[in-house]
């Protein structure tokens, strides 16, 4: 068997590639991949959806005289109704008054707030573009997934700590990485901003090839984006940039380094 290896001009990932695509766990692997990618696309879905969709109400107190008062509702019981407005009054209603008391959509805006500082957390997702290759011709097509928690220190300048999961055609990584990004403004609901990640990708792939093992490497990324403020300082963001990722393949105590080059597309949330 070894001197059959040692004799066949195809590289080590393309005899893997040839037989993980007649081994049928290899087929329930690929399928289990694409099922992760589906679930993360879902779950993003249902998370930013839930987000839009959340309205703010206010407490609406109809009096008997035709009088109507807006606001949120901070003490009730058997004789009085206390609102109060969006200017800070407090109004003490007798409940004999009142001739119903509605939720109803807010008639103000959310106020946008910008953050100068404190926790933030990021989650985001989006595809791996690029022409990197397998030796069988095929596109290795990637999905990623990211989420983020960390400090902002002001405007310009935000780190945290990043894990999450790269789904590529015939491998999979868990990088833990070191994020920091800061924000060209302040002003508007529009918020331009700056990411640059580095750490390592842990090699998540399971390998079914007698001999062959992978192994993870440095992980990089940069680019740009764009925060689009709602509900406070809650943001949906999208952005684009540079993505790097390096492995190892051992065969025979035998290391072939490979680098994936990508165009990173993100999109996702904040708060």
């Amino acid at each position: 068997m070894e001197e059959q290896l040692d004799n066949d001009p195809r590289s080590a990932t393309s005899r893997m590639e040839e037989q993980m695509n007649n081994d049928p766990r290899s087929a329930t692997s690929s399928y289990s991949r694409i099922t992760m990618k589906k679930i993360l696309i879902l779950l993003l879905c249902i998370i930013t959806i839930n987000t839009f969709a959340q309205k703010i109400n206010d407490d609406v107190l109809y009096l008997k005289n035709g009088s109507v008062y807006r606001g949120k509702i901070i003490e009730k019981n058997e004789q009085i109704v206390k609102l109060e407005t969006y200017e800070k009054n407090i109004y003490a209603v007798q409940v004999a008054d009142i001739q119903e008391i509605k939720s109803e959509e807010s008639l103000k805006k959310p106020v946008i707030q910008y953050r100068d500082k404190g926790y933030l957390h990021y989650t985001e997702l989006g595809p791996l573009a690029g022409s990197n290759r397998a030796s069988n011709g095929v596109t290795t097509s990637a999905f990623s997934f990211q989420t983020v928690n960390g400090y902002k220190f002001n405007q310009y300048f935000f780190t945290g700590v990043g894990i999450g999961a790269d789904l590529y055609a015939v491998q999979t990584f868990i990088p833990i990485v070191l994020s920091v990004r800061g924000d060209f403004t302040k002003k508007g609901n529009k918020i331009p901003f700056y990411f640059v990640e580095g750490g390592y990708s842990i090699n998540a792939t399971s390998n079914d090839v007698d001999g062959i093992k992978y192994q993870g490497g440095n992980t990089f990324a940069a680019g740009l984006g764009l925060k689009i403020l709602f509900n406070g300082n809650t943001g949906f963001v999208i952005g684009a940039g540079y993505r790097f990722q390096r492995s190892e393949l051992v065969e025979k105590n035998k290391i072939t380094v490979e680098d994936f080059d990508r165009l990173t597309l993100r999109i996702g949330f904040s708060f």
